[in-house]
């Protein structure tokens, strides 16, 4: 069985026009049942090797990378924290696992959405991520004569909404057990693992687009970073900027 950890980096709900997230990235971990605990064992044991604030307080990329005034991550020097992700990123690199991710340019979507629909609608990105990594990772699984189980971040407007969506998603569903199950991100290493992912897709997509611009030494960290974790990226990510009914 595969266990899927899911996160989401750039979420604005319904405010598709936001400046300051303009991309929206939903990034699922992958790790087989049987070697999670060897895993979750040598993660908790390693990250405390490279910051032991790590032992104490949950790994939440984007708070390492521009620590808030009295965040725990603050340091004198921001570069400490640059290399600090950069160790950690190094570490993740070394567990078995595996990466499926959603990526939409969120204006380019609404565009899409009511150029489709011909009404000025919305629809909530993490909705609709969610719906095509539910039937990216139903498709691996099946192929794999697989079952699997997804784990979620526990957002409170989330579980009632994609309650109402999983008739539909598991008509024709014979690998996916349960509906997803929500979990709080500070009592999971590998929902943390799966924040790190998204923070850096998000990042890259961003930059790419030109929608944001950092320092010359953040810009090119972020770049380096999502390449080295691309290293465990699977083949159907998608970065989507059209709405397709499903």
């Amino acid at each position: 069985m595969y266990l899927m950890y899911a996160d989401e980096s750039g979420n604005t709900g319904m405010d598709l026009d936001n400046k300051q997230q303009p991309i929206f990235v939903l990034a699922g971990v992958l790790v087989q049942d049987k070697k999670w605990h060897e895993i979750n064992n040598y993660f908790n044991l390693e990250k405390i090797k490279i910051w032991d604030l790590f032992e104490t307080n949950e790994i939440h990329t984007a708070d390492i990378f521009s620590p808030r005034r009295k965040s725990a991550f603050r340091q004198d020097n921001w570069i400490k924290n640059i290399k600090i992700l950069e160790q950690l990123v190094n570490l993740i690199l070394e567990l078995d696992i595996s990466v499926m991710y959603i990526a939409i340019d969120k204006k380019q979507f609404k565009k899409s959405i009511q150029s489709s629909l011909n009404a000025p609608l919305k629809i909530n990105p993490y909705l609709y991520s969610f719906t095509n990594l539910y039937n990216d990772i139903s498709k691996k699984l099946c192929n794999e004569k697989n079952n699997g189980l997804i784990f979620l971040d526990d957002i409170l407007t989330i579980p009632s909404q994609l309650h109402n969506i999983y008739p539909s998603l598991s008509k024709n569903n014979q690998t996916m057990i349960e509906e997803a199950i929500f979990v709080k991100s500070n009592y999971s290493n590998f929902i943390q693992i799966a924040d790190v992912f998204a923070f850096y897709i998000e990042k890259y997509f961003s930059l790419k687009k030109g929608y944001k611009q950092y320092s010359e030494i953040k810009n090119t960290h972020c770049f380096e970073m999502y390449t080295k974790l691309s290293k465990k990226f699977l083949t159907s990510n998608k970065f989507l900027t059209t709405y397709s009914p499903n």
